[in-house]
């Protein structure tokens, strides 16, 4: 039996009702994302040594692939920072020059933007700065920055959902809606795979633009409910 998330808070519902007009297919409720657990061991060892072994696409297509995310990212990032009365979150987004997390953990990120709408962001993330990056630029509130803001508030933030190995899974299958299919694949690269590759090793990834097989992203995928 696959365990359930183990860090589970209160949702952000008004970013939850962001994400349901956002969506772009359907995915399972987030109900069921905070209650039942999806990876399988088997799987996350399957990301694992996929993402820590050599790069299995073209160069041209994960070029393709990251301009479609990139493209994506600004647009959504655009809803989430824009104000409330023009149909956005509002969300204010602080940078620091820190190299260790600024929360303690996944509660006081999903509180903070649950009850202030606002958020920090390190300039240091968990991986250094790699190759992935020069495709999608590593200056500060770039094109990187803003995606790990997606990733957080219309994932980590509206779900309620903490860091563990279920929880983070839960969260890539509710943001994977948010990108279209041409973009899929570099987000599962940057978002997907690291973090699961950190979470079953202990050890931060070296982060290379790639793009999965398509049965392994076939896999990582469930049915809606």
């Amino acid at each position: 039996m696959i365990a359930a998330p183990r860090e589970v808070f209160a949702p952000w519902r008004r970013a939850q009702r962001a994400v349901d007009r956002l969506a772009v297919e359907a995915r399972p409720a987030p109900s069921v994302l905070r209650t039942k657990g999806f990876l399988r061991l088997d799987l996350a060892e399957r990301v694992t040594d996929w993402f820590t072994g050599e790069p299995t696409a073209s160069p041209e297509a994960v070029r393709h692939s990251y301009r479609a995310l990139e493209r994506d990212t600004r647009r959504l990032f655009e809803m989430v920072r824009r104000a409330p009365s023009l149909g956005g979150l509002g969300v204010r987004v602080q940078h620091v020059r820190n190299e260790s997390h600024p929360y303690r953990g996944a509660a006081e990120l999903c509180a903070e933007l649950r009850e202030h709408g606002s958020m920090t962001l390190t300039t240091f993330g968990m991986v250094a700065l790699d190759e992935s990056h020069l495709l999608l630029g590593g200056e500060e509130g770039g094109v990187v920055d803003q995606l790990r803001v997606v990733h957080d508030v219309l994932g980590h933030g509206a779900l309620g959902l903490g860091f563990d190995l279920q929880s983070e899974f839960a969260t890539w299958l509710q943001c994977r809606t948010l990108f279209s299919d041409d973009a899929r694949g570099a987000a599962f690269c940057e978002l997907l795979a690291p973090v699961t590759t950190y979470i079953t090793t202990g050890e931060k990834p070296f982060v290379h633009p790639d793009l999965p097989p398509e049965e392994l992203l076939a896999a990582c995928e469930v049915e809606h409910r």
